[in-house]
């Protein structure tokens, strides 16, 4: 009897461990890539997209100077339905900033997508501080949703009852304002008066007097999307626009992330701010010792060269593990916050 019984757990328990493994093989993807032109919502010029997800595919690298990226080109998406996440990348940015999120995303069993915000791009930054930024940027991250679940290919991938943001900078302040956020850029003024005698904050300080002088379209205005149901925030900017009044509909889980040694976006005017006067506190984190750009994915050698403030850090600071960190509490902060049904 004590044999039989032995001989039946032994075979539970292998059976229990062989279905555990072909659980964790049915999540070991690799990451597939494609481009797509969008339409611009604004301004009816050509918006670009990276969209990345997850493929049975053999792993494979594709060079987008100056990137190299971790996905292969037109790989055939593996099947399933998989949450979506959006990224808006920072002023002046480009939609492979964070290529390295993208495919630890795709990987991890989600599809990624990245827009390069018209007008607010490394090729042309011309609505910088205008309303086809501080208002336009929102109207992109819509359409990209809307592109991509009407697309052929990518919109069958897509869980459209999970999906999340993660915004950087500029980028955080487009995921608030998605989320319900309402800026009110008279705040400056307090801003302005707090900061405006520290030397090493005058490229805040002139952001601060910039942004929301321009109207360009009077008819554009705020919108948001009860689609995004669970934001990450990585040094948002623009915080002190922000008040009790502006962030009461924001009621998303948010994942909120400082750096120490911020100069962009100063303490306490960014993600402080923001964590103060949203309805429910976030989930916040501070990197001690990290700068504003911790978040762009390490660069090249080739960019190092030309954009040595985008790609230095402070000293101690290593990005490319800091990133490993970063992904993998991206990851665990979005299976949480968007269970299946």
């Amino acid at each position: 009897m004590r044999m039989r019984c032995f001989v039946l757990t032994l075979i539970v328990t292998m059976v229990a461990t062989i279905a555990a493994s072909f659980d964790a093989c049915a999540d070991a993807f690799e990451a597939g890539f494609v481009n797509l032109t969008l339409t611009d919502p604004v301004e009816g010029g050509p918006m670009q997209v990276i969209v990345v997800y997850p493929t049975r595919s053999a792993a494979g690298t594709t060079t987008l100077d100056p990137f190299t990226i971790s996905a292969k080109r037109d790989a055939p998406p593996a099947p399933g339905s998989y949450p979506l996440i959006v990224f808006s990348h920072g002023a002046s940015g480009t939609n492979l900033g964070h290529h390295d999120s993208l495919t630890a995303l795709a990987r991890a069993g989600f599809v990624a997508a990245a827009v390069e915000h018209p007008r607010d791009n490394f090729r042309d930054d011309s609505g910088f501080a205008t309303d086809l930024q501080m208002i336009g940027r929102p109207h992109h991250i819509v359409a990209l949703i809307d592109g991509l679940l009407a697309h052929p290919t990518m919109g069958p991938l897509i869980d459209k009852n999970r999906i999340g943001m993660v915004g950087h900078s500029a980028g955080g302040y487009t995921a608030l304002l998605i989320a319900g956020a309402v800026p009110n850029f008279a705040l400056a003024r307090e801003y302005r008066a707090a900061i405006e005698k520290k030397p090493d904050l005058q490229p805040a300080l002139q952001r601060a007097d910039a942004a929301g002088r321009q109207r360009r379209k009077p008819d554009l205005e705020y919108i948001s999307d009860p689609r995004v149901r669970a934001v990450v925030l990585w040094a948002p900017g623009f915080g002190y626009a922000f008040d009790k009044d502006g962030l009461s509909k924001v009621h998303v889980p948010i994942l909120l992330y400082r750096p120490s040694k911020d100069v962009i976006v100063p303490h306490p005017w960014g993600a402080e701010r923001i964590a103060e006067f949203l309805p429910t506190r976030p989930e916040y984190r501070v990197l001690e010792g990290a700068g504003h750009f911790v978040f762009f994915a390490p660069c090249p050698w080739m960019l190092s060269l030309t954009a040595g403030q985008v790609c230095t850090d402070p000293s101690g600071i290593n990005r490319a593990e800091i990133h490993e960190r970063l992904n993998a509490e991206m990851i665990a902060f979005f299976r949480q916050s968007l269970p299946p049904n």
